[in-house]
């Protein structure tokens, strides 16, 4: 089967903070990082599998396109992020990895890179709970049965349900 991205780089440039400045061969494989790491836990491998599927022959349509536009792409933007912002400023050459320092700026502490990670990640989590509550609701009415269904195949990858998102402290 062929790899279908679920989001482009311009979802996440007009999404995000991250601009347009960025080079989308270097976005990519975050992009694709992102959505295996994080959307293949959180949808199961048959949902996963039913959307790349959907995607690649373009026939994606109701409660499926409701679940990429409003769900998955803002999930996923944010996850992308997360897995982009340590990498940013660094590149790799046949040298060695490489750290750009534009004379006109200067490089975030390693501090506030992590401080825009966690802000990142907070964003996708919010998103991603956001995402598993609709998909409940929404499976339990027969919309998306991909959600639900179970081969007992020990390859696949079972929807993890747990909260992805925490907003305040525990005592």
């Amino acid at each position: 089967m062929a790899f279908a991205l679920f989001i482009s780089r311009n979802d996440i440039i007009k999404t995000t903070p991250l601009g347009g400045a960025i080079d989308a061969d270097k976005l990519i494989p975050f992009l694709r990082t992102a959505q295996e790491k994080y959307l293949l836990n959180l949808l199961g491998t048959i949902l996963y599998d039913k959307l790349q599927s959907d995607i690649t022959s373009g026939s994606v349509t109701g409660d499926y396109k409701t679940l990429l536009e409003d769900y998955v792409k803002p999930t996923l933007v944010w996850y992308a992020c997360t897995e982009y912002i340590p990498f940013s400023s660094i590149d790799f050459k046949s040298t060695g990895a490489v750290k750009h320092i534009s004379e006109q700026s200067t490089a975030p502490t390693k501090v506030e890179l992590d401080y825009l990670n966690t802000k990142a990640l907070n964003n996708a989590d919010y998103y991603a709970t956001r995402m598993q509550d609709w998909l409940q609701s929404t499976s339990d009415k027969g919309g998306i049965p991909e959600y639900l269904q179970v081969t007992g195949d020990q390859t696949e990858v079972y929807p993890d349900k747990s909260s992805q998102y925490f907003g305040g402290i525990h005592f």
